[in-house]
């Protein structure tokens, strides 16, 4: 809304406020041009009737029946606030300054008392490794924890050093339990067997449980398995207990003889699931070595390679590689080549005389 719209309003709202706040007028003494006056005062009209404020001693000396005139006051400030008339108006492009909030002092940080272990007295500043109190002139040894550092006696830092590896321990012993559970619950163990291993108090034996817990299921879900000719569910058993038994060692390289007999007979019930549709089958190849790659989409038959199996491959980095079979593709079968019969010489005319032979003379 412009500001001369905005002024028209307001003046107009003026003048109908000062027409209803006037009264009748039946003497004819109301002429706008010599009785009215106005006065504006912080938005409000102040309107005086006759020129003069009638008093109560004119009132009582004068009997031609005036009426005292009113003083009429009509508030219009909040209509100037409501159109923003009493707001200046700043120019469109004018820039805004941001006033960037005031910086806050630095403190400074708080120095930390460090008392030696063996006197109590003040190590100012506090060492960052092993040295000598100043004061008892023997050694603070000094050990980082989390980000903390830690002033111990000599006599106290082998009790610490068996705590913390006591403490990474049960972490390691965590995990490994964690892990050998969900495999046992993968292969079928049986659910209360593996609540009470969950809930003993974590150590060592308990890790040694739950690892032979899923070996011995393992075992015997193969053993279904393979009497019910699942070689699918033959093989996935078999490739990930060779690949747990192999990241428990340590995934030292080469792989030991009883995880290399565990994947390679995965790979020979892949082959004999394979058997099932077709009589080769293709080897997908990894891209970790050069041998993986050199077999790469190459067709073997699939009797080959039960007998003498040819995963996982010799010097594989990985140790056990990633390569796997896939049913071969049957080619397209060639047309047969249709022969022409031989083309016979036509029968000789008996009127006709052949070549004479020499012999025939």
């Amino acid at each position: 809304m412009g500001a001369a719209r905005r002024d028209r309003i307001v003046a107009g709202v003026g003048r109908v406020a000062r027409a209803t706040a006037e009264p009748d007028d039946p003497g004819g003494l109301g002429d706008a041009s010599s009785d009215r006056r106005g006065r504006r005062d912080g938005g409000t009209l102040t309107e005086t009737r006759g020129g003069r404020a009638c008093s109560a001693a004119s009132a009582a000396s004068t009997s031609t029946g005036r009426r005292c005139q009113r003083i009429e006051v009509v508030p219009i400030g909040f209509l100037r606030r409501l159109f923003g008339a009493d707001r200046p108006e700043a120019p469109a492009d004018q820039p805004v300054e941001v006033v960037s909030p005031p910086s806050l002092p630095i403190m400074p940080e708080p120095s930390i008392a460090v008392a030696c272990p063996n006197c109590g007295g003040t190590l100012d500043p506090p060492p960052d490794h092993t040295r000598r109190c100043p004061h008892c002139r023997r050694p603070v040894v000094v050990r980082h924890f989390e980000g903390r550092a830690i002033y111990l006696t000599e006599a106290a830092v082998e009790v610490f050093e068996a705590e913390r590896q006591h403490e990474i321990d049960e972490e390691r012993w965590s995990r490994e339990r964690i892990s050998w559970l969900k495999l046992a619950q993968r292969v079928g163990a049986p659910a209360d067997r593996r609540r009470r291993l969950m809930a003993a108090p974590i150590s060592d034996a308990a890790v040694r449980a739950s690892r032979d817990l899923y070996l011995v299921t393992a075992e015997r879900s193969v053993r279904a398995a393979r009497r019910d000719k699942r070689w699918a569910e033959v093989a996935l058993i078999r490739r990930r207990q060779a690949g747990a038994l192999f990241e428990e060692a340590g995934a030292q390289l080469p792989p030991s003889d009883e995880i290399l007999a565990l994947y390679r007979e995965g790979a020979v019930a892949t082959l004999r699931e394979i058997s099932q549709v077709t009589r080769t089958a293709e080897l997908v190849g990894a891209a970790c070595c050069q041998a993986c790659r050199a077999d790469n989409e190459r067709v073997f038959r699939i009797a080959d390679e039960i007998r003498t199996p040819r995963l996982p491959h010799a010097g594989c980095p990985s140790g056990l590689c990633t390569c796997d079979w896939w049913p071969a593709l049957a080619s397209e079968p060639k047309k047969p080549r249709r022969r022409r019969a031989p083309t016979s010489p036509p029968p000789a005319d008996p009127g006709t005389k052949g070549p004479s032979t020499p012999g025939s003379r």
